[in-house]
């Protein structure tokens, strides 16, 4: 009596595993707008708010582990001011715009960091000419990452 119990547990136990294996989501953050393309419209958003959130958490870390009047305080204060989406855009936002901005197939080899930066400089006015330049230089380096074979 006890072994079978014992394999019913142990039936049971490997039964439970391989469902919770089987619903369990790889969750990996999108690298380049390929990546971007694939996701939902539902984890675009919760993944836009996490990259905005975490990108001002990392740079407050800076402020409290340099302390209050070291150069990367001033340095983490400054990155903030230009490249930071919090404050700037709103998650639906950033979703849109990296819609747009991934629209083109040309643009979907540019990892999705330096799309941000190209969008937050689209939705701030920089002039045009600038933000071309960025793109076709964000192209030929996504292109070089993509050759690359992965480690």
């Amino acid at each position: 009596m006890r072994k079978l119990v014992g394999l019913a547990l142990l039936l049971f136990s490997f039964t439970a595993y391989a469902a919770d294996k089987a619903t369990t989501p790889e969750i990996a953050p999108p690298s380049n707008g390929d990546d971007w393309l694939k996701l939902s419209s539902t984890e675009k958003l919760f993944w836009s708010i996490g990259y905005s959130q975490g990108y001002v958490d990392a740079l407050n870390k800076i402020d409290v582990a340099a302390g209050p009047s070291s150069p990367c305080t001033a340095l983490s204060t400054r990155t903030e001011r230009q490249t930071s989406t919090y404050g700037k855009v709103t998650g639906f936002e950033l979703v849109s715009g990296l819609e747009k901005f991934y629209s083109d197939p040309a643009n979907t080899q540019i990892p999705i960091g330096s799309a941000i930066r190209i969008y937050l400089l689209q939705a701030s006015g920089k002039d045009q000419t600038t933000i071309q330049e960025l793109i076709e230089t964000a192209r030929l380096l996504g292109a070089e990452a993509a050759r690359r074979p992965a480690k």
